[in-house]
């Protein structure tokens, strides 16, 4: 069984791309790509899972590259034969949870009903926001506070959240190593779509 969920130190995301060869809108889905680079802010243990942060909600896979000495290719989750195992999970993290907790139009901030008790653990991921209005927010989260569960945002939010009937779900995907490692750093390559 996995241990609980790890933190990054550091993490760097671009802007997904478009893949170049792949602009028609009769190929579905329109495939995007986008990188992502984090050093991981504790020593891993075997079995500990982490969140890899992205936008999509359709992934196709995550092609890993260790960038640190410490890191082998046997740390990743995978056959553990080659530098950069591929990933093919879920796109999202947890959810879709009700948000419990009101607040208003423009805030920075939203409380995540049952979110992760660690600190920092969504950091860099982007979140869905689906309002009772119907209409949906997606933004991304800057910090995380574990003991309150509350996500600050980039952005404010477009509508005011009631006790009921908004909810959310974070987007990623969960990167499991399997074996013990000094501070690795990592880099991933993300394909997928948004459809």
């Amino acid at each position: 069984m996995a241990a609980a969920l790890g933190t990054w130190s550091a993490i760097t995301i671009s802007k997904p791309k478009r893949i170049e060869g792949h602009t028609s809108n009769v190929e579905t889905p329109i495939l995007y790509t986008q990188y992502i680079k984090g050093t991981i802010g504790e020593t891993t243990e075997a079995d500990d899972t982490y969140i890899i942060p992205h936008k999509f909600t359709n992934l196709l896979f995550i092609d890993t590259m260790p960038l640190a000495a410490d890191v082998a290719p046997t740390i990743l989750y995978g056959d553990g034969t080659n530098v950069g195992p591929w990933f093919a999970d879920s796109a999202i993290v947890t959810g879709p949870t009700q948000i419990t907790t009101a607040a208003t139009a423009g805030a920075t901030s939203v409380v995540l009903t049952s979110g992760s008790a660690i600190n920092d653990v969504y950091n860099s991921c982007w979140v869905d926001i689906r309002y009772s209005s119907g209409n949906t927010q997606t933004v991304q989260i800057t910090d995380y506070v574990g003991s309150t569960t509350t996500a600050t945002l980039a952005e404010g939010l477009t509508e005011s959240i009631a006790a009921t009937g908004t909810f959310y779900v974070i987007r990623g995907t969960v990167m499991t190593v399997n074996s013990a490692a000094a501070t690795p750093t990592l880099k991933f390559r993300v394909t997928g779509s948004f459809e």
